[in-house]
């Protein structure tokens, strides 16, 4: 997952950079310019779940205060070296999610990135239970039936798109945005009905009742359902889509 760094000059948001990839973190660090002139890259719906790590400093409020009035709503959090109690208020009320007092590790980080994301997509328990289907919000892979699901790196990222959206359906467009809105190289789309496909046939066989759980909606998307009682669930597309999505503009 993708993770904007603001202020990653400073020693702590330095420091913090080795222990990121260890907990399959991509730092994208940004400047002031970023809140004033780029937030439309935070536009996608794919990308509300990117977090924005940043150090204390004297803008730190402004910039979030401007992140919410844009409408972003994705996870931010501010690092500081000694507490603070009355500057943490502050920053929380103009709209961070977390003030936390260093040092931080990359993994500490993403527990709280998850604890976050999974509050605002409705979940409070830390995994879900979906027919045969227990879905993590930490990073593990599924269990159907009780036993563990592998899944690749990118199966899994899609398959928590799904899952975070459970019980409601879910875009295509959403989870590309998720999974490949800063790849330097997309793919066609059609991608995410290749890797959806292969999710579903590893669930259904391992499935008691031998049931996928991820139904597709024709024009609307995908759901973790363990019926396929709506009538609006139809199969994958054909093979000869050629919808392209257009590469991101970084800036």
């Amino acid at each position: 997952m993708h993770i904007y760094l603001y202020d990653a000059r400073t020693n702590a948001l330095g420091g913090l950079l080795f222990g990121l990839a260890d907990a399959d973190w991509q730092p994208v660090t940004v400047t002031d310019d970023f809140f004033e002139r780029q937030l439309d890259l935070l536009a996608p719906e794919g990308c509300a779940d990117r977090p924005v790590l940043m150090w204390a400093h004297s803008r730190a409020v402004k910039h979030i205060a401007r992140l919410r009035r844009a409408g972003c709503c994705n996870p931010v959090l501010v690092l500081r070296g000694t507490r603070d109690p009355e500057a943490a208020m502050e920053t929380l009320d103009a709209g961070a999610d977390d003030d936390i007092v260093g040092p931080l590790t990359g993994h500490e980080l993403r527990a709280r990135v998850n604890a976050i994301t999974r509050r605002f997509h409705g979940h409070a328990a830390a995994s879900i239970n979906v027919g045969d289907v227990t879905a993590f919000f930490d990073g593990r892979d599924p269990e159907v039936a009780g036993q563990p699901m592998k899944l690749s790196q990118r199966e899994l990222a899609i398959f928590q798109q799904i899952a975070l959206a459970a019980p409601r359906v879910v875009s295509k467009s959403r989870i590309y945005d998720a999974v490949y809105g800063m790849a330097d190289d997309q793919p066609f789309d059609k991608v995410i009905d290749v890797y959806i496909h292969r999710i579903r046939r590893k669930i259904e066989e391992m499935s008691p009742l031998g049931d996928p759980h991820i139904r597709t909606l024709r024009g609307r998307g995908y759901k973790l359902d363990p019926a396929e009682s709506d009538e609006t669930t139809a199969p994958l597309p054909p093979r000869g889509s050629t919808h392209v999505v257009q590469k991101a503009q970084l800036g």
